[in-house]
């Protein structure tokens, strides 16, 4: 790996490089958007950072910087946002069309500027790191540095009430699962990193051979670090194999990380049991769920489908769905008692998802288990990661009075509380994670689950907002990187689909359709052995972190001649 730096000359410039930084960024969505197109995301990079290895050159001028990362964060993101049409119309918040129209728009065009803040800021951290001395000749660090400041800008994607890490790149892959299993060692940001070093070695590659100075005017520039009195054309070969470098890399990086995801995928990790799994996907829309006087017709309708789910075969674990049934269960004695005999009949445990009221009027959006033995779980499950304005209101106080018509947009009328704990359900097969929809957008709630002794992870979801769109794909993708990551299955189940089971490397082995109402079987594996990423979380940060941070140490640059 060569260490020296290659001089790009501002004589050849793409242009505009903002074009070229939203056609980027659109394209990545694409791939992120059609699970055919997921390919492109290991290529549709490039244009964008040629276009930053020109404009964070310190010899350049700085005005384009933060506008051309914005504008390929904004390219990214606000198709990603399309989702949001899927809620029009939000009468069943009480908001009418206009205010309907207002919010989505809001949402995709408005909220998504915080998404790409980060992308913006990329640029602008690059250039500074360029200017450093003690890194101005080691070209092959560019690529690496461009790496390290995405998976920073991930991070800071996923931060305060507003963040969600819908934009993970890593998540693109979920259907290419040899691709994804390094995600067992280092966690999703390192699969995004591999993607964007890739991206950026090729960049560098294609740079050096067509915009570089030494290749556009034939002069020695600054790329030479041998001396002057080797011959010409040893120089020129050297040069070569110096521009050849980075795609060199690129294509032992791309390698290692495919030889190592099928190695993962044909090597049997010895599990304790094999259990048959039963979800109900019974196609409730929100607006029938919560229409009045229907919590009994909701309940026969899920207990009706648990009774065809179990039929002459043996069931171990039923799993329902997220708020399957709108009401306080642990208030009730008469629904408890009727899911008790359903367990009982079926042999099975079964999980269901409902709002859970403690002795302090909190509430919970929660997992109960019910065990065949006829007995509940002494404490629920209870969802970690709420959904803004679905289920809290940020900032109430000050949003409600700039936007007034945020005031009818909580379906619940008051915020749910979070909770803190992973509160693992016991089983006679095994000890349960529980998580809950949003959970699955996170690494934080599985990885702690799974620390504290899950040996196999039960997801309920609510997807029925998003219709057929997109976003179910993306919250069925990012529970594939959660099984990667723990090496634990996922017993998914979501309302209106897509329910799934998927195993320890991310293989969907059994999946239903949106929209439909179904009964989907499947089998899973009982583990306890941990991947790496299972005891070291989300370390990649970390290392990224502490990478850019000693790059920016201005290091002095010692004198010649030793004076």
């Amino acid at each position: 790996m060569s260490s020296e730096r290659i001089r790009f000359s501002r004589k050849k410039i793409l242009k505009p490089g903002a074009l070229w930084a939203v056609i980027s960024g659109a394209v990545t969505a694409a791939a992120a958007m059609y699970s055919q197109l997921a390919w492109l995301a290991w290529i549709s990079l490039i244009p964008y950072f040629i276009t930053l290895y020109q404009y964070t050159d310190p010899e350049n001028g700085k005005r384009h910087l933060f506008r051309t990362g914005f504008l390929f964060g904004y390219g990214y993101c606000v198709p990603l946002a399309s989702f949001l049409y899927a809620l029009y119309p939000m009468d069943v918040a009480g908001i009418g069309p206009l205010g309907s129209v207002f919010i989505i728009l809001l949402g995709q065009f408005g909220a998504t500027i915080f998404y790409s803040l980060p992308h913006g800021l990329l640029p602008c951290v690059l250039r500074l790191l360029r200017k450093r001395r003690a890194w101005e000749r080691r070209s092959m660090m560019h690529p690496l540095s461009i790496a390290a400041l995405w998976v920073l800008a991930e991070w800071c994607q996923s931060q305060t009430w507003l963040g969600m890490p819908w934009a993970r790149l890593a998540a693109i892959q979920y259907r290419l699962t040899p691709l994804i299993q390094s995600a067992s060692l280092l966690g999703s940001y390192f699969v995004s990193f591999i993607m964007v070093l890739f991206n950026a070695l090729l960049a560098l590659f294609l740079y050096s051979c067509f915009f570089s100075e030494d290749t556009a005017s034939g002069k020695r520039g600054k790329l030479s670090f041998i001396a002057r009195s080797v011959p010409r054309e040893s120089v020129h070969e050297r040069r070569d194999v110096r521009k050849v470098c980075p795609l060199l890399c690129a294509a032992v990086l791309f390698a290692g990380n495919l030889i190592y995801g099928l190695a993962a995928l044909n090597t049997e990790h010895e599990s304790s049991e094999t259990i048959s799994v039963a979800i109900i996907q019974g196609n409730v829309s929100s607006s029938e769920k919560w229409e009045g006087n229907s919590n009994l017709l909701l309940l026969e309708h899920y207990l009706s489908m648990t009774k065809e789910a179990s039929g002459d075969e043996e069931t171990d674990l039923i799993v329902w769905t997220e708020g399957c049934l709108p009401f306080y269960l642990n208030k009730y004695a008469e629904p408890n008692l009727m899911i008790q005999n359903a367990a009982m009949e079926t042999g099975a445990v079964i999980l269901v998802g409902a709002l859970y009221q403690d002795e302090s009027d909190d509430v919970y959006n929660a997992v109960y288990a019910f065990y065949p033995d006829g007995t509940v779980s002494s404490q629920p499950y209870f969802k970690r990661k709420l959904v803004p304005f679905g289920e809290y209101m940020p900032l109430e106080d000050f949003l409600k009075s700039v936007l007034p018509v945020l005031n009818e947009i909580n379906l619940l009328g008051s915020s749910l509380t979070p909770g803190t704990d992973s509160n693992l359900l016991s089983t006679d097969f095994g000890m349960i994670g529980g998580l809950v929809c949003f959970d699955s957008l996170y690494e934080e709630p599985a990885f702690s689950s799974v620390r504290d002794g899950a040996e196999l992870l039960a997801l309920l979801s609510n997807d029925t907002w998003f219709d057929n769109s997109y976003g179910v794909y993306k919250l069925l993708a990012h529970s594939v990187l959660r099984a990667v990551e723990n090496g634990r299955c996922i017993v998914r189940g979501a309302n209106t689909g897509i329910s799934a089971v998927i195993d320890a490397n991310g293989r969907i082995t059994e999946e239903s359709q949106p929209q439909e109402e179904e009964v989907i079987r499947g089998e899973a594996e009982i583990y306890s052995c941990r991947t790496l990423y299972s005891y070291v979380g989300n370390i990649w940060l970390l290392f990224c972190l502490l990478y850019v941070l000693v790059l920016l140490i201005p290091f002095k640059r010692p004198k010649k001649g030793g004076a």
